[in-house]
């Protein structure tokens, strides 16, 4: 018989907390799977791009080759930011790969994802994700609408309507999010029951927003843990976790004995010191960043260009915020949201005197620089002077301390020309700024070059006002016909899920992918070789 592959993604559940509560007996039926199978950390591609784990886990490609790597992204010949498109993603997810070989799948909430077209399968994007990267879309349509008929909608907000302001009803957005677990087990199991399929796969995306904004409330060092213990709100973060481990109790419990279960997590959290939000002024401090409210000296853009941002800020900023968000969520459709988001982003930002500019993140540092021939009103010169700058940059990152700690403030810094070849290098920063927490970076970051510089507010102050933020602790966990107990493994790359997965279907994993078949993970008794091929490179 053909294997069966049932793939339950937690989205940014961390590897740490895991295995604590496993330990702590508070999740035991992801204990009980670890004990019938194996588990591993893994190596992601979120060590450097955080949004970019889902992909490449779907695709078996680095964010070079598949583009896809951050809610905010640049493209050659375009001024500024976009948002990112899975359509234009030119490597296809495996699922498409198996429905080529004519299997079956059922795909829900597949992170940054859009439909396929022709796929042999059911497929529902965006119905119950954290980031909504497409308009929800089941196919076949009919199926969207007895989803909605039998369960109802999603009962938690979207990232679009959370992180604008602060987060101040927390139990009402506990509540939520484990009536969003119950919820889509119920739609999974009675999809898994309803509909044929040889491949399986949900994202559970209740964990990611939990962690963003429980972190405070679970880590008692964090500076806005609440000083009575945060109450019947302490435990907020694990009850998510919790109600995660009963829905992948329930969904274990519904499958066959033929069916090989892998629980996957490419990304982790921890407490969010980022420094990002300081990294502007730092630019207008190097003069690398023209502004039109930079102080003397440090890069004024001057002239018609700032008369007109500062008369466009003045206005918007006599409606409050509160206002602004209600009229633009009642009256503005999504992509019209982001469209005006997306301008006012870089509408301060002096282009013509701009040297490199930042991509907004909430987590890494990214670095941009305006280059002539990439950028519609480059700057820079291509070669030399724009080595010197990348490098100028690398210096003044890997040169930051937190005055308040002594420690250095990022974890790794990386000159992406020096570590990325793929066709989409030209998408990415040319600077990736990892930032340690231990340095617990909040408004000011000291330079050998330049100084002192100084943010107005912490990250936590700062939308989307996150206190967890994400950390590269990844891991799976598999169990199954094939897979081994208690199977030791070192850690492998999250590009080694794909082809192991097209290899336990008996497909022979595509050329372009450089991850190896794991042999100690095997999926039903597929027909290729089981043999480890050789990874050609490190996932990043």
């Amino acid at each position: 018989m053909t294997p069966r592959l049932l793939l339950v993604g937690l989205d940014a559940a961390d590897a740490d907390l895991i295995d604590r509560w496993c330990c702590e007996g508070v999740l035991p039926n992801i204990a009980m799977l670890k004990a019938r199978g194996t588990s591993f950390r893994m190596r992601t591609t979120a060590e450097t791009f955080h949004v970019s784990a889902w992909p490449s886990l779907f695709t078996g490609v680095a964010p070079d080759h598949h583009g896809l790597y951050h809610a905010y992204v640049t493209r050659p010949g375009h001024q500024g930011l976009l948002r990112p498109r899975p359509d234009e993603s030119p490597v296809p997810v495996f699922w498409k790969l198996l429905s080529d070989r004519g299997l079956r799948s059922v795909v829900m909430d597949a992170f940054l994802t859009c439909p396929v077209q022709g796929l042999h399968g059911v497929q529902i994007v965006d119905w119950g994700t954290w980031s909504w990267f497409w308009e929800p879309t089941t196919v076949p349509g009919s199926l969207g609408r007895e989803i909605r008929q039998r369960f109802g909608p999603y009962p938690s907000e979207d990232h679009s309507k959370i992180g604008m302001t602060p987060v101040t009803d927390i139990a009402g957005f506990r509540a939520g999010l484990l009536a969003a677990v119950a919820r889509k087990t119920d739609v999974v199991r009675w999809l898994m029951a309803s509909e044929p399929w040889d491949l399986f796969l949900v994202i559970f995306s209740e964990s990611h927003p939990a962690g963003h904004y429980f972190w405070h409330l679970h880590d008692p060092s964090y500076p806005t843990h609440p000083d009575d213990g945060a109450g019947a709100l302490a435990h907020a973060l694990r009850d998510v976790y919790v109600a995660l481990d009963e829905a992948v109790g329930a969904l274990v419990g519904s499958v066959d004995d033929r069916t090989t279960v892998l629980l996957v997590s490419g990304d982790g959290m921890g407490p969010n010191y980022s420094g990002s939000h300081i990294l502007a002024p730092l630019l207008v401090r190097m003069r690398a960043l023209a502004t039109a409210d930079a102080g003397p000296g440090e890069g004024a853009a001057g002239g018609a260009h700032a008369g007109r941002t500062d008369l466009l800020r003045a206005v918007r900023n006599m409606i409050p915020q509160s206002t602004r968000i209600a009229i633009s969520q009642a009256v503005l459709s999504r992509q019209t949201q982001e469209r005006l988001a997306l301008r006012w982003k870089t509408a301060g930002i002096a282009w013509p005197a701009t040297r490199a500019f930042v991509i907004e993140n909430a987590n890494e540092g990214y670095l941009r620089v305006n280059l002539q021939g990439r950028e519609p009103q480059g700057r820079v010169s291509p070669g030399r002077e724009y080595d010197d700058l990348c490098d100028e940059l690398c210096r003044a990152a890997r040169s930051m301390v937190n005055p308040a700690t002594g420690r250095p403030c990022a974890r790794s810094v990386h000159k992406i020309a020096d570590v990325c070849r793929g066709p989409f290098r030209d998408h990415l920063p040319d600077v990736v700024i990892t930032w340690d927490p231990d340095a617990r970076v909040t408004t000011e970051l000291l330079t050998d070059k330049y100084g002192l510089v100084r943010a107005p507010e912490p990250a936590w102050r700062v939308p989307p006002f996150y206190s967890g933020n994400h950390w590269p602790n990844a891991f799976a966990v598999a169990a199954g016909p094939g897979v081994p107990e208690g199977l030791a493994l070192d850690p492998p790359s999250i590009l080694d899920i794909a082809p192991t997965i097209l290899e336990g279907f008996g497909i022979e994993p595509p050329a372009y992918m450089p991850g190896q078949v794991l042999d100690g993970l095997r999926i039903g008794t597929g027909s290729a070789s089981g043999a480890p091929r050789d990874r050609q490179q490190d996932a990043r």
